[in-house]
């Protein structure tokens, strides 16, 4: 946790993945004790999972998110968003080397509005690394629900993030597209009424692009009595040569309570998951199904470390 020159709290974490498969992969879903995910830990010379944040707070108000009851205070700057990474590299001093370091510009903050900084706190990566004579090789990832009422359309975003992809990461930059429904009506409500880019247009745009290396992942947080429909996907045009579709289930938080959101499956019926993300693959989409980063139980869902840190004045 950091705190800005005006005493804004932001946060950015560091954690590590889960190496599992099969039987390894019902341990650690079914288990809360710590020592039996620890076990399970990709070391860190292999993968680390890094966050930050690109605003103050979120000027968006998204039904599942706890960032959104922070108070909105603006953009960050390039310097402050470095300075996040500089803190996590400082806080990693026996990590010399490490083969993918995700980093993700989306803890606090919708980065599409704050475009121009978060590709240039993207592009000092290896600079900043080096500094601290490590050896990290670099998978900076831009999340966004590519809003329509912003400084950018939602088309020059996806042109700039896909050109710097390309140009500066040879393809080696994750981009992820939040849809979590696909029925426009429902998203434009879980995402607290802010217009975005239509799923169908954004398949049209990419499909026109040059993407190389790493596709494009559509995420969706799955929810009891929201509509993921594989069909309608694939009638919008959506391919597994552009796409990748990750399926995650809907972490508990207090603002998803207060809209009555409900997990579809999590780590008790993780099968319903499962089934989901068979009918994508049955039409040629890859899938990426997530149900083992227990945030929830742990308080480490976005924004509730900075609540904890701005109420108790830390």
């Amino acid at each position: 946790m950091l705190s800005t020159k005006d005493g804004y709290k932001i946060e950015c974490t560091e954690m590590r993945d889960v190496a599992v498969g099969s039987k390894q992969h019902l341990e650690v879903r079914t288990s809360m004790d710590p020592h039996v995910i620890w076990k399970h830990l990709v070391p860190y010379q292999e993968k680390l999972l890094l966050t930050v944040s690109t605003q103050r707070g979120c000027v968006h108000s998204c039904q599942f998110c706890d960032v959104s009851p922070l108070p909105f205070k603006g953009n960050l700057t390039q310097e402050e968003i470095q300075d996040q990474v500089k803190f996590l590299l400082k806080s990693l001093p026996y990590v010399k080397q490490c083969d993918k370091a995700k980093i993700g510009f989306a803890r606090m903050g919708e980065p599409a509005h704050n475009l121009d900084n978060v590709l240039g706190a993207m592009g000092n990566l290896k600079y900043l690394s080096k500094k601290k004579n490590k050896k990290f090789r670099w998978l900076p990832c831009f999340n966004t629900i590519l809003p329509i009422n912003c400084l950018h359309s939602p088309e020059k975003v996806l042109d700039a993030v896909i050109d710097f992809k390309e140009r500066c990461y040879d393809g080696f930059l994750h981009l992820q597209i939040s849809c979590n429904s696909t029925d426009e009506d429902k998203r434009q409500e879980l995402f607290g009424g802010s217009p975005v880019m239509t799923i169908e247009d954004i398949i049209a745009y990419v499909r026109k692009q040059e993407i190389t290396e790493r596709t494009v992942t559509m995420n969706f947080i799955v929810m009891e009595g929201v509509e993921v429909d594989v069909k309608k996907l694939k009638k919008m045009g959506m391919t597994g040569d552009m796409f990748t579709v990750k399926l995650i289930p809907l972490n508990r938080t207090i603002k998803g309570d207060s809209h009555n959101l409900k997990a579809l499956a999590n780590y008790n019926n993780y099968e319903e998951l499962e089934k989901l993300g068979r009918e994508f693959e049955a039409e040629g989409i890859p899938t990426v199904i997530d149900a083992i980063a227990k945030c929830e139980e742990a308080g480490l869902c976005c924004g509730q470390l900075a609540q904890i840190f701005q109420e108790k004045d830390i």
